[in-house]
C-alpha cells in the first residue's frame, strides 16, 4: 500500500476514535442557522454526514479518475500493438522487396560470369590453337 493510502486509512481510524470518544457531545441538539432559518440540531452529526458526504464524493472522483486513466491505457495499448503489426508488415514487405533485388542481382552476376566464362574459354581456345598452330609449324619445319 502507498504511503498517501495508509496515512490516510490513519486519519480516518484516528477521526473514528474521536467520533466513538465524543459521541455524547456531538449527538447533543443546538441551535443550527441554515442562514434562511434556524433549527434545533446535532451540529457534530451534521458535521460528520457532511465529511462523510466528501469522502464518498472524494472516492467516487477517484474511482472515475481511475477507470478512465485504465481506459485511456487500453487504448494507447491497442494504437500501439497496430503500430507495432504495421512495423511489423511494412519489414516483411521490405525483406520480400530486398529478396526480389538480391535475386535479380545474382541473376545478373551469373549471367555476367556465364559470359565472362565463355569468353575466357574462347579466347583459351584461341590460344591454345594458335600454339599448336606454332607448334605444328615448328615440328614441320624440322622434319623438312
Amino acid at each position: 500500500m502507498k504511503l498517501l493510502g495508509a496515512l490516510g486509512i490513519l486519519v480516518m481510524g484516528l477521526l473514528a476514535a474521536f467520533v466513538i470518544a465524543n459521541w455524547s457531545v456531538l449527538i447533543m441538539p443546538v441551535e443550527v442557522s441554515l442562514l434562511v432559518a434556524t433549527i434545533n440540531a446535532p451540529a457534530g452529526i451534521i458535521l460528520l454526514g457532511a465529511t462523510t458526504l466528501l469522502l464518498v464524493l472524494l472516492g467516487a472522483y477517484t474511482l472515475t479518475l481511475h477507470t478512465s486513466t485504465l481506459l485511456e491505457a487500453r487504448r494507447h495499448a491497442k494504437e500501439l500493438r497496430e503500430q507495432r503489426l504495421l512495423a511489423d508488415q511494412a519489414e516483411a514487405s521490405r525483406f520480400t522487396e530486398l529478396n526480389a533485388a538480391m535475386q535479380k542481382e545474382f541473376a545478373e552476376l551469373r549471367a555476367a560470369m556465364q559470359q565472362t566464362t565463355a569468353e575466357s574459354v574462347n579466347s583459351l581456345a584461341a590460344a591454345i590453337g594458335e600454339v599448336e598452330d606454332k607448334l605444328d609449324r615448328s615440328l614441320g619445319e624440322r622434319r623438312a
